[in-house]
């Protein structure tokens, strides 16, 4: 993966198209021979490492709901059939090899014959088969996987075969991605397997076994020295929880923490960029903010409306002014972090303040005597950066007479407004968009939940579902362009910014999955974490 230095930086059109081509190859591993067998290197041995967490868990079974804080650890204590690396291809986690058949509806995984659940029973198909028919009957976060799913059967105890309902192509890459987490059947089978104690005291088949949770402080995992694939190198792994997050960069600093999955203050950020014994990287993330227009209200039905508030808006000052230049404008329409369905030529009309005021005059929105044309609501989370993102475009439309007042919520009540009362003019918000660019159905199509603009176009529609079901990556392609291109020309949102994912570690820790191990696990799986002596 490459890494950017993202100080007011807007990437050209170019650039996008070269990353994409360099990068296209890497998208997707499949049916691979795994490159975890184990070795004969001593497990265990290195001591603790100290991670602190952005966010607690609600509990520690990361197929209840989405949950960042329970998929954090999860990574390290449960596995999945397939999982994603730092670059978001798919790569062997449970399931060492796979095959598809040729009309894309069955699915034939090779589970490791050496896994294990931490209790030391055997892990076998009967386990992914009750996961994923539990899954089937919930509203949980793995269901848009598992309830593609028409028959599940198990020929023997290493073999599971999946038939699908019909061909969907983003199967294997939503596997691997969230919810879906193989689960212990002789824990959780016979009784409500989301109120099991087992919820909060998790028995996986990780590199690392649960020790103890005392909320509000820490969790504690210990090494799985039975694990079946290579490591885990470290003795323990220990989340803390802190009341404050934007304390952990001095944690990392003093070396009383040597990972955070918490983001620092930007300001502390460069700080620690020239700390001793402190490395900063940063990453292109697949995660975007964007502000979404609520099109039931006028004039946000109007595309010239749409039009001359994208013109107004100073991207690579607002990433200066929110972020201090840790990010990138957003200028796509879909995230550039997933090269191979990215088009770079689907993007926002360029910024000028005077066709703008234009647009504005021929949508009848003509400035008043006070030289204000309209007022308008943004709705944002009560947290940084939307805030900062918010006030940055607050400023911009005023230069075109628009007055638009940030208002602040928190996520329950931002959900309330947007999605039930649909009570707002512009609503900010963000996300990740991998793995795979069927996202762009979840987040803007005419028949998902979370579209939230009420936007509708069945040709827009048509694109998305020929992605999803064609099998070839370049066929795939076509139609997420064409679905990029339609974006584009209706400007359904704004693009505001490319997220940046930061990496601050202590220098004497090596195997971060997102450096030193990069491509050979999971992005928050620790199993490879050595810390120099």
């Amino acid at each position: 993966m490459l890494s950017f230095s993202f100080r007011s930086t807007r990437l050209s059109r170019a650039l996008f198209v070269r990353l994409s081509w360099v990068l296209f190859v890497l998208t997707l591993v499949a049916c691979a021979n795994n490159p975890f067998a184990p070795t004969l290197a001593v497990k265990g041995g290195d001591g603790e490492f100290r991670v602190v967490l952005f966010t607690e868990p609600v509990s520690l079974n990361p197929n209840l709901r989405s949950d960042d804080g329970a998929f954090s650890v999860a990574q390290n204590v449960y596995n999945k059939l397939l999982t994603l690396d730092a670059d978001y291809r798919v790569i062997p986690d449970l399931a060492e090899t796979w095959e598809v058949s040729a009309d894309g509806l069955t699915y034939t995984f090779h589970l490791a014959k050496n896994a294990r659940w931490h209790d030391g029973k055997s892990l076998t198909s009967a386990d992914v088969k009750w996961t994923f028919e539990a899954l089937r009957q919930s509203q949980a976060s793995g269901g848009e996987a598992a309830n593609r799913i028409l028959a599940i059967e198990t020929p023997d105890a290493q073999t599971v075969v999946m038939r699908l309902k019909q061909v969907w192509s983003p199967f294997i890459p939503t596997l691997a991605w969230y919810g879906t987490f193989v689960l212990p059947s002789h824990v959780f089978a016979g009784g409500d397997w989301t109120k099991n104690p087992a919820n909060d005291k998790p028995i996986g088949t990780g590199p690392f076994k649960f020790v103890e949770w005392v909320k509000g402080d820490h969790i504690t995992l210990a090494a799985n020295r039975d694990y079946f694939k290579r490591g885990p190198y470290l003795d323990q792994v220990t989340y803390r929880v802190l009341k404050d997050s934007s304390t952990a960069g001095d944690l990392i600093a003093r070396g009383e923490a040597d990972y955070t999955l918490a983001r620092p203050a930007f300001e502390t950020i460069r700080v620690l960029q020239n700390a001793p014994a402190v490395i900063v990287k940063t990453f292109l993330h697949p995660a975007r903010f964007y502000a979404g227009f609520n099109f039931r209200r006028k004039p946000f039905d109007d595309l010239r409306v749409r039009q001359a508030v994208s013109m107004a808006l100073d991207r690579p000052m607002i990433v200066d002014r929110a972020v201090l230049g840790y990010g990138i404008p957003g200028e796509g329409f879909y995230t550039p972090a997933i090269p191979w369905a990215f088009d770079p030529e689907a993007r926002v009309p360029d910024g000028d303040i005077a066709a703008a005021e234009k647009l504005l005059d021929q949508a009848g929105l003509a400035r008043h005597a006070n030289g204000t044309r309209a007022q308008w609501t943004l709705l944002a989370f009560n947290a940084s950066p939307f805030k900062e993102i918010a006030l940055a475009m607050q400023t911009d439309l005023q230069r075109v007479g628009i007055e638009l007042e940030p208002v602040l919520l928190a996520t329950t009540d931002w959900n309330a407004r947007v999605f039930t009362e649909k009570n707002f003019d512009l609503a900010l918000t963000n996300g990740s968009q991998g793995p795979d660019p069927d996202n762009l159905n979840y987040r803007f199509g005419s028949k998902s939940g979370y579209q939230f603009m009420g936007y509708a176009n069945p040709e827009l529609d048509a694109a998305l579902d020929e992605g999803a079901r064609l099998t070839k990556l370049e066929d795939r392609a076509r139609a997420y362009f064409r679905a990029q291109e339609i974006l584009a020309r209706d400007l359904v949102f704004l693009p505001i910014m490319e997220n940046v994912q930061f990496i601050i570690y202590r220098a004497d820790v090596t195997g971060l999955p997102q450096v030193q191990a990069r491509g050979l696990v999971t992005f928050q799986d620790y199993s490879l974490v050595r810390l120099k002596k």
